[in-house]
């Protein structure tokens, strides 16, 4: 009781004596801030939330707990959020980025600054942001959210990341905490990935076709066959993944056009022994590496008859010069 009473009496001491009294609240994510105030470093900072969105030069000029965007044209004072700070009226709370940003309505007057989607396009969250006319659209073209949000951009695909800004690969999400890209086929995913038939995200891994080491390289549903490639048989094209067609044999090969196979005129065991797109077709007893076609126009020369068909079903192929 003794040390109560000195300490009330040395705090009030120092009040009369004119020294200022800055208390400062910890907080952690048991210990939330009041209104108003946001944890940072582990303290309680009061937040000028009204500056969200205002422009600026350095992060001086946004006030206590804001930092600038210096990316954004003439700057852009943004204040933290997240699970255990919210954004004051007048902003929203941009969670790709942990960033207030000003929200859409007559706050959102600067001059070449528009209601957009943030942090890019599609995205859910809409909030003032740099207009096309700007040079910006709210991440598609100049400064973006991203870039002004303390992100580098740089972790590659599947590695760990915080935010979907933090990852290098364009249009990639922070998903359970790693870097993922979302896919409807495999030519929408770098090299040396496929599109994953689980959750429609790129996954590492060969795809149809190439070359495996064991069963557990290839997709779900697919074989590494003895020739060491990933192999998935079929019946039809409605058993293959998309930008893939089912080969006379019954194996799931690449669909394309244009330039035929390097493979055209080798002797084969199967369509994944023709690489991509090629059809193996029996010819004159031996089989032999085939280009795909629907008319005579697609085969090289293009002359009547080029096109044809192959056995008895209704897949045709380039007749071989």
């Amino acid at each position: 009781m003794r040390r109560l009473l000195f300490l009330a009496s040395a705090l009030l001491a120092l009040v009369v004596a004119g020294c200022p009294l800055v208390i400062q609240v910890r907080c952690d994510a048991s210990f939330l801030c009041d209104d108003g105030a946001a944890c940072v470093a582990g303290a309680c900072v009061p937040v000028e939330f009204a500056r969200v969105g205002a422009a600026c030069t350095s992060d001086a000029a946004c006030g206590a707990g804001l930092t600038c965007g210096t990316g954004f044209p003439g700057g852009y004072c943004l204040a933290p959020c997240g699970a255990e700070v919210t954004c004051a009226s007048g902003s929203v709370c941009v969670g790709e980025l942990g960033r207030c940003m000003r929200a859409c309505g007559e706050a959102c007057d600067r001059p070449g600054y528009a209601c957009a989607p943030v942090p890019r396009p599609g995205s859910g969250t809409w909030a003032c942001a740099p207009s096309s006319s700007s040079g910006g659209d709210g991440g598609t073209d100049g400064p973006s959210p991203s870039e002004d949000a303390g992100c580098a951009g740089q972790v590659p695909l599947y590695e760990r990341c915080a935010r979907a800004c933090d990852c290098a690969t364009p249009g990639a999400d922070c998903d359970d905490g790693a870097c993922a890209l979302a896919c409807t086929r495999d030519a929408e995913c770098p090299d040396g990935s496929r599109c994953g038939k689980s959750w429609h995200q790129c996954e590492k891994g060969p795809r149809l076709g190439e070359a495996c080491r064991e069963g557990f390289d290839c997709q779900r549903d697919a074989s590494c066959n003895a020739q060491r490639r990933c192999k998935l048989s079929c019946l039809s094209d409605s058993g293959c993944p998309l930008d893939y067609r089912c080969a006379p044999d019954s194996v799931c090969v690449n669909e394309c056009t244009g330039t035929p196979p390097e493979t055209v005129g080798l002797t084969c065991e199967s369509s994944l022994d023709c690489g991509r797109c090629g059809f193996c077709v029996a010819s004159g007893g031996v089989k032999r590496c085939h280009q795909p076609c629907l008319l005579d126009r697609d085969c090289p020369g293009g002359a009547a008859g080029a096109c044809e068909q192959v056995g008895s079903t209704s897949l045709r192929a380039c007749r071989l010069p």
